[in-house]
This record gives C-alpha cells, sequence and structure tokens, in this order.
C-alpha cells in the first residue's frame, strides 16, 4: 500500500468523494491524487472544507461535481495530516554515506545524482521523510550518521542490504532498509558495504544483512540506489514478487550482462569443414522473458559472443546431423 492508497482510504472514511484544489502542483499533474497526497504528508498544504477550486474524483479525473473537501493552504482543517501519514507501517529508506570521502570527484557527482532520484522514488510510494541521507545534500532528511538515526528510533527490524549479504532478501518487512551509499566507477571498493554492516554490528545494533538475488545471482539485479530503493518498495508495499520487481527497474544494460553470463548454455556447437561455431535459434529469445531485454539485445549481444542465431527449422536440421563425440559438436558436411 502506497501513500496514494492511504490518501484515498482516509478521504474514504470521511465520505469524500470528490476533492477539490487551487495548487497549480497539483492541477497540471499526471496524478493529482498522489500530488495531494504527497504535499499533505510532507505538511505544505492541509485537507481542509471545501472550498472554489479545481475539483477531481478520487481517480484523479476532473469532476464537475461539487467538492467535500480542499486541498490547500488553509486552516480551517478536517482530516489532520497525521491521520495519513500514522495509517499505515512505512519503512524508512536510508543511505549510509559514511564513505563519501573516498570517491573521486565524478563517482561523487554520481551518487548525488542517485541520491535525488531515490527522493523521486520514494516521493512515488511514501513521502520525503522516509529517507533519511547521512549527507547534507538537501534530499530527504539529513542525520549525521545512520548510529545516530538508529539510536534514536531504536527499531526492531533493520536490513541493510549488500550484494555480499548473509541472506536473500525475499520480501521480509523491517522498519528501516539501509543502502550503502556507493558509487563505484573504479572498481575497488568490493566490500564496503560489508563494512557498514560490520561497523554497526560492533556498535551494537542488531541489523541484518541481505542481498537481492535474481535467481541465484546478483548479476543482472540493478545497483543504482535507486533501482534498490524501488525494488525493495514495490516489493514491501506493493506486494510483487523480487523478481517481477526486478524486471520492472532493470536497465537494458543491466539486463544484458546476465544474458551474456548465461547464454552459452543454449548454444550447440557446429563445425563446418575446419571451423567451429556457436549456433543457437531465434526461439531461446523467448526463455528470457524474466529479463527486461528487447529482440534488438538478444541479437547485439549474440554478435558480441560470435553465437550465430538461426530458425527453428534449421536448428533441427542441425540436430539430425552427425555428432562428433571427440569435439563435442554436430558435424555440418
Amino acid at each position: 500500500m502506497r501513500l496514494k492508497d492511504v490518501f484515498i482510504e482516509v478521504l474514504k472514511e470521511y465520505g469524500i468523494e470528490f476533492i477539490g484544489t487551487n495548487v497549480v502542483k497539483v492541477i497540471k499533474s499526471k496524478d493529482p491524487i498522489k500530488t495531494m497526497a504527497l504535499l499533505v504528508a510532507n505538511g505544505k498544504v492541509n485537507i481542509c472544507y471545501p472550498k472554489d477550486g479545481a475539483v477531481f474524483d478520487l481517480n484523479g479525473n476532473k469532476s464537475n461535481s461539487k467538492a467535500q473537501a480542499f486541498v490547500g493552504k488553509c486552516d480551517d482543517i478536517i482530516i489532520e495530516r497525521e491521520r495519513i501519514v500514522n495509517r499505515y507501517r512505512f519503512p524508512y529508506v536510508v543511505i549510509d554515506c559514511r564513505f563519501y570521502d573516498l570517491h573521486s570527484e565524478k563517482e561523487k557527482k554520481k551518487l548525488l545524482l542517485q541520491i535525488r532520484q531515490t527522493l523521486n522514488v520514494v516521493r512515488e510510494f511514501m513521502w520525503d521523510e522516509r529517507l533519511i541521507v547521512t549527507l547534507n545534500c538537501g534530499c530527504g532528511v539529513y542525520y549525521p550518521s545512520v548510529e545516530d538515526f538508529l539510536a534514536e528510533k531504536n527499531f526492531e527490524k533493520v536490513i541493510l542490504l549488500d550484494p555480499e549479504g548473509e541472506e536473500e532478501f525475499k520480501g521480509e518487512f523491517a522498519d528501516c532498509y539501509i543502502i550503502g551509499g556507493i558509487v563505484d566507477k573504479a572498481g575497488d571498493k568490493k566490500g564496503w558495504t560489508s563494512k557498514i554492516c560490520k561497523i554497526l554490528r560492533e556498535k551494537g545494533f542488531n541489523v541484518k544483512s541481505q542481498r537481492i538475488l535474481l535467481r541465484g545471482d546478483v548479476i543482472g539485479v540493478p545497483d543504482r540506489l535507486n533501482h534498490i530503493a524501488e525494488i525493495v518498495l514495490r516489493v514491501v508495499l506493493d506486494g510483487e514478487d523480487v523478481e517481477n520487481a526486478i524486471r520492472s527497474v532493470q536497465p537494458y544494460t543491466v539486463a544484458k550482462w546476465r544474458l551474456r553470463k548465461v547464454l552459452h548454455e543454449y548454444t550447440v556447437r557446429v563445425r563446418v569443414g575446419d571451423k567451429t561455431f556457436r549456433v543457437l535459434p531465434k526461439s531461446v529469445f523467448k526463455e528470457f522473458n524474466w529479463l527486461n531485454l528487447r529482440i534488438s539485445d538478444f541479437y547485439e549481444v549474440c554478435s558480441e559472443m560470435k553465437y550465430f542465431v538461426v530458425s527453428d527449422e534449421v536448428m533441427e536440421t542441425i540436430k539430425r546431423s552427425k555428432w562428433d563425440e571427440k569435439r563435442r559438436c554436430y558435424v555440418l558436411l
């Protein structure tokens, strides 16, 4: 359940089916109800008695009906913000930036961009206060350290997401999900997220270390902070399974990483004269519907790996040809 769903649920309990506003940001929004919910949760506007303005039904469609409530800068509040933000157990997403100064300038810029993008993700599901950042960059809520935040909140369950985590993340709900604020363009930061877990445990915090896997492997799982946050929130708030959540946010580039690793399993070796080739049928593409791939990506990877793609009919012909046990290949005369 997202913030928007909670917002609608509370409005319905008050018998509100049509709500007005004069907030330009809401009126121009592609999803006016979600924008209303976010602004209310962020304390920017209130829910008050009806006033003049544009009117929307709870599906976000403009309506000529009479508004039963109003969202805007007003003081005659009929639904307190707390009734919405405290209605459902929303988790915190925490970005631990303790290693920020050890990044290169390019990596720092990438990290700041990913933090901003993570805030956008959090706003899709919750509101700004649910993002905690240990870097004073104007996104979410700043804390000097994750230790300060955890000590203040005293959570029952905390999960740190680590590609080398001890357990597999399968959608377990936690009060707080920690993501390492690490961008590794140089390839020299392996294990840094695990260091965060070790430090937190040494300081007495009970933290689970979990890795997100795609069919048993971290390859194919996006590593950008915003993608990790979205995968987790899709699973714990929307109820998606982990694989579908990964595929929903997986960039084509990352999907191709996984394809490169496993594609050889679908090829056969074919010898023509004194040359040997690896061949696979076009229909193999359908086997990878669990990856976010286009057919053009499939052909691109096959070309890179020098695999020949043939029709299923040609593949059947190949498999009826002579088999060379010594060379482990089919022989075409």
